[in-house]
């Protein structure tokens, strides 16, 4: 063996690199490099520096790997300075590998800005359906360290949807339709196909003490590009004057990218609370509401948001009606009538052009018996016209009309709701009902079935017992009772009455009033005895049950069993709710006819 100034005589190029130190200097370069990529990351989100400055850092250091190699290569034996031609043809090509991959980085598209939602922009495909201006928002992302914060975010996409609504020539998609896209992996195009749009509104909220960082961005769905985007960070002080940049901003891109949107007017948004703690709940309470979760606590975070600002008018109208639907979830621990009316009139008195406290008043006024049905259909008149995109009004005006025995009135209100609303299954559950009630057994069927499809279960399920039962589909029969939460035996009891045309057994109904009484299952107190009195032939109990049960079930034109139809507990039912009187004062319905001047017949 021979030393020599540098190294083994003949060894490879591999040992040569390791020996002038290349690879050292090449790890070493790597990791301080990606070092300062993370602190540059942490420092563009920090203070929202724009993206492409991580691009090119990103560029250059991968072009500067190279240059480093090169010089590690020159500098790391100052012995044995001669190049041979192998070696200066790897140097060639890893500096045109670092050109390279500068290169390719710069071709890489923009990324959106940090912190906004992540759903993934599918390629581009025609949105046929889409006609003019639309945009639908999605539930902006949750990015503050509380899952709690969900509430805030959600409400804050709600707001600026409930702003873009007023924009003249914009068309906006529903709620209910918007979100149900919430954390979906499905690309925005196919989205926005699906919503019948050609905008998407998308961003996050990052909610942290008193400060919130709201970042929204406006994609061309037709064209899968981004129109614009923003970062707002402000002080929640400032909540009212964000939605207002926001929805003008998008205003403002619409108006320059589209001739049809030229006549879009400035949005303005009125803070209608100082009291930013007050809203914030606010917000949780509504979104409670809507969902129709945990009322018990949204009336609660209700009556804080008004003890808190007493002077905040959306706050005692999200009040009232929390309150007015609280007896038909079974809740009955209050005066509710009387809470509902003295809510209502404090929103009206505080913001006359509200609509939701008259659609309340109306609820209220279902509360005692008789009913006045003019009276309450003159209400939710009045919520209408105050706002003819309240899809809650003509919900309950149809359901009126199904009491009231007008079945297609109620589902020209049903689908006025679902053309605004079309995710709202409990409109699609009571146009079904109203289908059942008019003869359309099929059609209505089928409407249950899709609600049924969607998880949208319980909620007049019992009007649809009978029907599945007639047609032999015992199966369906008992797992519709048993998600109900009907103790198996009490279950087979109901299915053999049922198959049995409803024979009457005083043994059976016992049975029945028994377990009732002694359960606690809120879907089973949803249901109330009305129903099962009608499987077992009980009609005068049926009746009886129909007015002072909780749940108030809409007994009145049930075809199963078809008997009940022109009982004297059918009459007592109609006559007790005051339908009867409103019949005779306004006109009876198509399959009905008064005989003499005390009694009617309804085929």
């Amino acid at each position: 063996m021979i030393d020599t100034p540098t190294g083994l005589a003949g060894e490879g190029a591999w040992a040569k690199l390791r020996r002038r130190k290349v690879v050292q200097w090449g790890i070493a370069y790597v990791a301080a490099a990606w070092g300062l990529l993370q602190g540059l990351a942490y420092l563009s989100e920090l203070f929202r520096w724009p993206d492409q400055l991580q691009r090119l850092t990103t560029a250059a250091f991968l072009a500067g790997l190279p240059v480093a190699l090169v010089l590690a290569w020159y500098h790391g034996d100052r012995g044995h300075q001669r190049v041979s031609g192998r070696e200066f043809s790897i140097l060639i090509v890893l500096l045109l590998i670092g050109g390279g991959l500068f290169w390719w980085v710069g071709q890489m598209p923009a990324n959106p800005p940090a912190g906004t939602a992540t759903t993934q922009v599918a390629a581009p495909v025609a949105v046929e359906t889409a006609t003019g201006t639309s945009i639908a928002v999605l539930p902006f992302v949750n990015m503050s360290q509380e899952n709690n914060d969900e509430y805030f975010s959600d409400g804050i996409s709600e707001e600026l949807l409930n702003v873009l609504v007023r924009v003249d020539g914009l068309g906006v998609a529903s709620r209910t339709s918007s979100f149900v896209y919430k954390g979906s992996e499905l690309g925005l195009t196919a989205i926005a196909a699906a919503l019948k749009v050609n905008h998407i509104l998308e961003g996050s909220v990052r909610k942290s003490g008193n400060r919130v960082r709201i970042t929204a961005q406006l994609i061309d769905a037709v064209h899968d590009r981004y129109l614009w985007s923003e970062t707002y960070d402000r002080e929640l002080t400032d909540i009212f004057v964000i939605q207002e940049e926001i929805a003008n901003a998008i205003v403002t891109a619409l108006r320059e990218e589209l001739g049809t949107a030229k006549s879009m007017t400035p949005v303005t948004v009125r803070g209608d609370t100082e009291n930013l703690e007050a809203y914030a709940l606010y917000l949780k309470a509504r979104e409670l509401f809507i969902a129709r979760r945990e009322l018990p606590e949204s009336i609660r975070l209700f009556e804080q948001v008004t003890q808190m600002d007493p002077n905040f008018a959306r706050g005692w109208e999200g009040l009232a009606a929390v309150y007015s639907v609280a007896p038909s979830w079974v809740i009955m621990d209050r005066d509710f009538k009387t809470l509902t009316e003295n809510a209502a009139e404090r929103a009206l008195k505080l913001d006359a052009s509200l609509s939701m406290p008259w659609a309340a008043l109306s609820n209220a006024a279902r509360m005692s018996m008789p009913i006045d049905w003019a009276n309450n259909l003159m209400l939710l008149d009045r919520a209408i016209a105050a706002d003819a995109r309240n899809s809650t009004a003509f919900l309950w005006r149809g359901v009126n009309w199904i009491q009231l025995g007008f079945f297609e009135r109620a589902i020209a209100d049903f689908d006025r709701c679902l053309e605004l609303e079309p995710g709202y299954q409990n409109a699609l559950r009571h146009k079904a009902l109203a289908l059942l009630y008019a003869g359309q057994t099929d059609a209505a069927l089928d409407l249950f079935k899709r609600g049924v499809a969607a998880g949208f279960i319980i909620s007049r399920a019992g009007s649809f017992v009978g029907p599945l039962a007639a047609r032999g589909d015992v199966l369906a029969v008992q797992l519709l009772l048993d998600d109900m939460g009907l103790a198996p035996e009490v279950r087979n009891l109901l299915i053999d009455a049922l198959t049995r045309q409803g024979a009457t057994s005083k043994d059976d109904v016992v049975v029945i009033e028994r377990y009732f009484a002694s359960t606690d299952n809120p879907n089973l107190r949803t249901l109330g005895l009305p129903h099962p009195y009608l499987w077992l032939g009980d009609f005068d109990k049926a009746a009886a049950a129909n007015k002072t049960d909780s749940a108030q079930s809409i007994i009145s034109w049930e075809l199963f069993p078809p008997t009940f139809r022109n009982s004297p507990g059918f009459k007592r039912v109609l006559e007790g709710n005051g339908v009867l009187a409103y019949w005779r004062q306004h006109g009876f319905p198509p399959q009905c006819r008064p005989l003499g001047r005390e009694d009617f017949s309804c085929d």
